[in-house]
């Protein structure tokens, strides 16, 4: 009963925490939008386009996409293909789903911990946009940051999971 408890209390927190960075995401697409019509609106009227308006709306979908990620996972929106494994008994599907989830969790982790080392060599290195003259550092920590709720996601999952392949199995 703790253990069921602790996982809807990770849940909840996991939840939470995506749908806060899912509004990092917002500000990136309607960024992008902005700057795109900006860009445009700029080279056609005025002969003018917008100065580094390529580099800052690639910046803009790091921060539209990463912040979604755990966000659309939560809501069962990532392809899954299902329709062999669903074919199998309970227990073989829960083990094959916590295996499944567990690889999941370490890639994940492997992107945080990988995006966390390339922020601060970005960092180190002052790396900024040739155009924009932006920092590429803080997107990098965007990466790491958003792979968080991911790695809870899948953690819970593998939890979850395995739970109901040993359960399954003593009954």
């Amino acid at each position: 009963m703790k253990f069921e408890k602790w996982l809807n209390q990770l849940d909840k927190f996991t939840t939470s925490f995506s749908r806060s960075l899912e509004w990092v995401g917002v500000i990136g697409l309607l960024l992008m939008f902005l700057v795109n019509f900006i860009d445009v609106v700029g080279a056609k009227l005025f002969v003018w386009p917008l100065p580094g308006s390529v580099e800052i709306i690639s910046f803009s979908q790091i921060m539209a996409i990463a912040p979604a990620i755990a966000f659309t996972l939560i809501l069962g929106r990532h392809i899954r293909v299902e329709f062999i494994i669903d074919r199998f008994p309970k227990r073989i599907r829960a083990a094959i789903s916590s295996i499944s989830s567990f690889f999941s969790l370490v890639l994940f982790v492997l992107i945080f911990w990988q995006s966390y080392l390339y922020g601060e060599s970005l960092q180190k290195a002052g790396e900024i946009g040739s155009t924009s003259h932006l920092p590429f550092y803080p997107f990098a920590y965007l990466i790491a940051l958003c792979s968080i709720p991911v790695c809870l996601v899948f953690l819970k999952e593998v939890l979850k999971s395995l739970a109901e392949a040993l359960n399954h199995g003593s009954s």
